[in-house]
């Protein structure tokens, strides 16, 4: 939504039955062009129809993978190229589903377009994310097709050692089902896409109409689809190693990470995020590039802490925080995650984060 078509919308909220000339004459525009803003504000579906009956419900758009993580624990330190005494964890994941939990685990409304198959782990899917309260009602559901599912060893000290991920079926989330699902993604606060879906799907949409466009990298070897395109997202949040297929920049430094960020800015990024892991975060806009710290917190499972991080970077959007106050809120809302043995953390709340805040003294 632009700001033009917001500011005419919060008229018509105030007065149903405002006419185009009264709206003209407030803003000082033509009535011409109020015409065109009520009508793009039609097809993006905040308002209904004749009468300016108003959709209230404004919403978060996710779209990526989701998929059943499998992830071994080891009791004593990883050996490899051996059996290793451990513990098996089953749970619901996907770069894209993930992020839809958290967010709505943040009283966000959220919409998720995923592909599942017709089996078992589809099912669960479909039916947790209804009771966690994620639409899906735009995603696909396939016979034939197999739900996502990833593997992942950890070490001793809960960060990832190996993974295998097979999301052939993300690969139907094509241009063709992008552009026919145009009106519910244009129609949406924002949009967090993960590189899980095709590229081609990605760069489609980046030619949305006023599209306000969160990316998730995923991995450097995803990564590699948005490189020559990452001018045309709104805020991107990689690690160091997804920084440096971006930018060809190694970030083996701070300064070499406030370089990378400075790169993606100037490609036209409006917010950057990048993680250094431990040691904090780097985060820049055109008001200047800075670096914080992450406190000490315990670690159990490193696994959909980005995830959160990501999450928190919406609501801090969508609640018009400043910069610095975003990154603390995702940095708290990731620390949450980082002591869960779970991907997703059944403590993460609005409150619960507010606290962890506190209690990191990342107030």
């Amino acid at each position: 939504m632009t700001n033009r078509e917001r500011e005419i919308l919060e008229l018509i909220k105030k007065n149903p039955f405002i006419t185009q000339e009264e709206i003209a004459s407030k803003l000082n525009i033509a009535r011409a062009s109020v015409a065109v803003h009520i009508t793009n504000l039609m097809k993006k579906g905040y308002i209904l129809g004749k009468g300016y009956i108003v959709n209230e419900d404004e919403y978060v758009l996710v779209i990526g993978g989701a998929n059943v993580d499998i992830q071994g624990f080891p009791k004593s330190k990883l050996k490899f190229k051996d059996s290793n005494p451990g513990q098996l964890n089953m749970s619901l994941g996907g770069v894209g589903r993930n992020v839809a939990e958290n967010l709505a685990r943040l009283n966000v409304n959220v919409k998720l377009i995923t592909a599942v198959g017709e089996d078992v782990y589809g099912q669960k899917i479909l039916e947790h994310s209804k009771n966690i309260g994620i639409d899906m009602s735009h995603s696909l559901v396939l016979s034939g097709e197999y739900t996502s599912t990833y593997l992942s060893i950890l070490n001793e000290k809960g960060d990832m050692e190996v993974a295998l991920s097979c999301m052939d079926i993300c690969e139907k989330i094509n241009v063709d089902y992008i552009k026919s699902k145009r009106k519910i993604i244009e129609g949406s606060r924002l949009c967090v896409v993960d590189t899980n879906i095709p590229k081609e799907a990605i760069e489609v949409l980046t030619e949305f109409d006023d599209l306000i466009l969160f990316l998730d990298t995923v991995s450097t070897a995803k990564a590699e689809k948005v490189r020559d395109i990452i001018g045309n997202f709104h805020t991107v949040k990689p690690n160091i190693y997804e920084a440096e297929v971006l930018t060809g920049i190694c970030v083996d430094s701070v300064d070499k990470g406030k370089k990378a960020c400075e790169v993606l800015l100037n490609k036209g990024v409006r917010n950057v995020f990048i993680s250094l892991g431990e040691k904090g975060v780097i985060y820049g806009s055109k008001k200047g590039i800075h670096i914080i710290k992450m406190p000490k917190v315990e670690v159990v499972n490193a696994t959909g802490a980005g995830d959160a991080f990501l999450a928190g970077l919406v609501y801090g959007y969508l609640n018009e925080f400043t910069i610095e106050e975003t990154v603390k809120f995702a940095m708290s809302a990731a620390a949450i995650t980082l002591s869960s043995k779970d991907t997703i953390s059944d403590r993460l709340t609005v409150q619960n984060v507010k606290d962890k805040q506190k209690e990191l003294g990342l107030c």
